[in-house]
């Protein structure tokens, strides 16, 4: 296996010898060798400081984060497969890592080890607390559809909401910035408010299954600087949270983990193990996307704000087609989000780079039909076995009391994607 070293360090440079690793990283102002550009001072807004044990978590999701993007997968042997080192300012917690890695390991498809450095983890960070207001919950905030439709969900009920975001390109930035500004206008400034934390740098790798890490650390850190204990909702549908593979080829981490309950649990777990009181929900966990979007109580302002979302898995494939920038609509993640939006009579071809159904090339072309192909390809094997236990247990571990549900989410589901594709014309015969 592909093996990699990476020293993260936030504060002054460590006292180690960097030769012992592949990469010393730090986060700016740093003369470290890679240095990673960020505004984690908005933590600094809150009521209270950030705990020496949440930004200990931070500062490692950090070194995950970038460990994994700094690690090409094609370079392994598999393709895939990385064992991937990273040593963590975090005195103590040799076996609180050891947890970690074993989440990490699930979420990724890699072979984790961090290791605790005997350093307290330091933020250099200019203290601005606004005692004047606090949030009822924690939101975190992709800019997609779920993300949306969750916000709305809490403002709806009477909540004052923080929305919490991650971009490492402008486009997404745009995308949170204009659905918040629509957000405020509608709701006011003092039930909604957004920290988009900017953390980024140049690396290789773009799979990034490690992202959900880094930002469900940065909602828990959102969540630990206020003086009341406050909720993290993480809004995303049951379908995708599964995400059952497609075909015998997408089986592990292939499919992304980024929400699956095994994951989710373990890191609750591992929280109360390491002593960070943080109340995760998943608010739809058993709620297919088009279900998700139908029991959203504003639909005219969902409607209104859904071309405005991002779905996309690779929303910057206009650079390469020379059409507008947003959703391409050929990837896995917008075939869903197309499914869904029909499910509630809103789904436009138009809206996307590429409609599937009208250009005909697309389901030959390699790369662009890869999806709809796979997607085509669980149709036609589910009209053939209908068997939603034999896809959970492909997802990965999941609490036997729970598994009607899941089942039940499945089934609904691949009905859901079936009646799209249905109502174009194209069936799973193809």
């Amino acid at each position: 296996m592909m093996s990699v070293k990476v020293l993260i360090n936030a504060g002054p440079p460590p006292r180690l010898e960097r030769r012992r690793y592949d990469h010393v990283v730090g986060l700016k102002p740093t003369d470290l060798p890679v240095q990673v550009h960020h505004n984690l001072d908005l933590l600094g807004t809150g009521s209270h400081p950030l705990p020496e044990k949440v930004l200990a978590l931070l500062v490692a999701a950090l070194g995950v984060w970038v460990a994994d993007k700094l690690t090409p997968r094609h370079r392994a042997p598999d393709a895939w497969t990385r064992v991937l080192e990273v040593s963590c300012p975090a005195p103590g917690w040799t076996e609180a890592l050891t947890g970690l890695s074993g989440l990490l390991d699930f979420l990724t498809g890699d072979t984790w080890i961090l290791t605790a450095r005997p350093v307290q983890a330091w933020l250099p960070m200019v203290l601005r607390p606004d005692a004047s207001w606090q949030p009822d919950c924690i939101c975190l905030f992709s800019g997609g559809l779920d993300s949306l439709a969750g916000a709305l969900d809490l403002l709806e009920s009477g909540q004052r909401v923080l929305l919490v975001s991650h971009y490492d390109f402008g486009q997404l930035a745009g995308c949170q910035n204009y659905l918040t500004a629509a957000l405020t206008q509608a709701y006011g400034p003092d039930r909604l408010r957004r920290w988009g934390f900017r953390i980024q740098f140049e690396a290789p790798e773009l799979s990034l299954r490690s992202r959900s890490l880094l930002f469900l650390a940065l909602g828990v850190a959102a969540a630990a600087v206020w003086e009341q204990p406050v909720p993290l909702m993480v809004p995303e549908n049951g379908w995708i949270s599964l995400n059952p593979p497609l075909t015998g080829n997408r089986l592990g981490s292939y499919s992304t983990r980024t929400t699956h309950p095994h994951f989710l649990s373990g890191f609750r777990e591992w929280l109360a193990t390491v002593g960070i009181a943080c109340e995760l929900r998943h608010p739809y966990q058993y709620l297919t996307k088009g279900e998700l979007l139908h029991r959203c109580p504003n639909q005219s302002l969902l409607r209104q704000l859904v071309p405005h979302t991002i779905s996309c898995a690779h929303p910057m494939a206009s650079r390469w087609l020379k059409g507008r920038q947003g959703n391409c609509g050929y990837c896995y993640p917008c075939l869903i989000r197309r499914a869904a939006l029909h499910a509630v009579g809103w789904d436009d071809g138009q809206e996307y780079l590429v409609d599937v159904f009208k250009q005909s090339e697309i389901l030959a072309s390699r790369a662009r039909g890869a999806d709809l192909r796979s997607l085509l390809y669980l149709l036609r094997t589910w009209s053939e076995h209908p068997s939603p236990h034999r896809l959970l247990w492909l997802t990965g571990p999941l609490p036997a009391s729970e598994n009607q549900q899941f089942a039940e989410v499945v089934t609904r589901g691949v009905r859901e994607i079936s009646q799209w594709c249905e109502s174009e014309n194209i069936t799973a015969k193809r």
